[in-house]
């Protein structure tokens, strides 16, 4: 896919949309592009996060995975979604799975080539920054609330 039809695809989402033209052009000539197959992980968790993903066509599972192998299904999501944005910042581990669900296509944002950006373009970060809370927010709130139905559903299977 040519750079210019990465940075159109690019403004169309919720985490670039605030951005100019030549940031969108910077970020655009940042990613690269990967395939998944059906049930192919694009990031696993507890890995360290090198890597963003920004889903081109397809849809993925984001999965919390427990040691006993069960797993919570958090979300479906498909085109126009940006995964992994916290590990590129930090580079701390994943805080979920996100497995293809079905062939998936991606850009691919790695962590050295946003920091990179957000060293020499510091407008790149300041229009991310707010939606990346935003979704932090939003993960945090649905763990809750998978964490409370869990707790309730033992709690009523033992009174």
């Amino acid at each position: 896919m040519h750079w210019k039809v990465r940075r159109e695809f690019l403004g169309r989402l919720e985490i670039f949309a605030d951005l100019g033209n030549r940031d969108l052009k910077a970020v655009a000539k940042s990613c690269s592009e990967s395939d998944f197959d059906d049930g192919e992980y694009l990031c696993k968790q507890g890995e360290r996060g090198i890597a963003a993903f920004l889903i081109v066509s397809g849809e993925v599972e984001v999965v919390n995975q427990f040691d006993d192998n069960d797993e919570i299904l958090l979300a479906t999501l498909g085109q126009g979604a940006f995964v992994g944005e916290l590990s590129i910042i930090d580079g701390a581990q994943r805080v979920a799975s996100v497995r293809a669900k079905g062939p998936v296509k991606t850009l691919v944002l790695t962590q050295w080539a946003m920091l990179g950006l957000m060293k020499s373009k510091p407008s790149i970060a300041a229009a991310m920054l707010p939606v990346i809370v935003k979704r932090f927010r939003e993960t945090t709130q649905e763990l809750r609330h998978h964490n409370h139905e869990s707790e309730h559903g033992r709690k009523s299977a033992f009174q």
